[in-house]
């Protein structure tokens, strides 16, 4: 079977007629081939309890596509409040909640595991795509397992690096040094930049530099700021406190975003 292809969010749905802020947009599978105009009921997060009418945009789906719909301002569920249509700061506004701030020294020691928080507020895959529930629930520990594995990867490698010099040091062990390094470097880069495209295409945001690349451009030459802002945006630390160790950087109990 063929993969599934996502519309874009400015051909998924339009702004609020009120001209208001755009609504929060959700990824939706298609059940069966539908024409343009059609409505369905969806579940969001797949509860049966939180269901939504969803029009099918225009040139329609087929089975199986995955494409963005609005979610109704009415629905009464516990949630994040997260801005639509622009960043909720700068991409640079990292001590905007102070100095020891958990998300701050998370996105510095550590990106991955702060780009773990958000994929799993966002219900997003280890690759920062969207995915049903069932495939989302262990996107942190995936994320986790990743850093922890490439951690003891290179430590072993420089243990076994230690006992020659650069004259006679075997050839294969910088090799599978390099191996590891751009294994993982990769992984972070397009993970991160595909959680940031999902982010600005769920809360119509547009871009606003490097059009056409902007994601991939933060992601590459700003990872600190760039998973900063986003846990910023997709988190409520106004409210809520931030946390280091937990699977959203919120503590437990806290709602989700939509």
């Amino acid at each position: 079977t063929m993969a599934p292809t996502e519309i874009p969010a400015e051909k998924a749905t339009p702004l609020n007629e009120n001209g208001g802020s755009p609504p929060v947009l959700v990824h939706v599978t298609a059940p069966a081939t539908l024409p343009a105009g059609y409505t369905f009921e969806a579940q969001l997060n797949e509860d049966a309890n939180k269901t939504f009418t969803v029009e099918v945009p225009e040139g329609g789906v087929s089975e199986g596509q995955v494409f963005l719909a609005p979610v109704p301002a009415t629905m009464g569920h516990a949630h994040l409040n997260v801005p639509t249509g622009d960043w909720k700061d700068s991409l640079f506004s990292c001590c905007s909640l102070g100095v020891f701030h958990p998300h701050l020294w998370c996105a510095i020691c550590c990106p991955q595991i702060l780009m773990g928080q958000v994929m799993m507020r966002l219900q997003l895959t280890w690759l920062g795509e969207p995915g049903p529930v069932v495939g989302t629930r262990n996107t942190f520990k995936v994320c986790v397992v990743l850093v922890c594995a490439y951690v003891i990867y290179s430590t072993c490698l420089e243990v076994l690096s230690s006992p020659y010099t650069d004259a006679s040091m075997p050839p294969y062990l910088p090799a599978l040094r390099a191996v590891g390094s751009v294994t993982f470097t990769a992984w972070s880069l397009y993970a991160l930049c595909k959680t940031r495209e999902n982010t600005r295409a769920r809360y119509s945001i547009e871009e606003k530099h490097c059009k056409g690349c902007e994601d991939l451009c933060c992601s590459l030459f700003c990872t600190c700021c760039a998973v900063a802002q986003l846990a910023r945006h997709t988190g409520e630390y106004e409210t809520y406190p931030g946390a280091c160790f937990t699977e959203t950087g919120h503590p437990k109990g806290t709602p989700l975003v939509v």
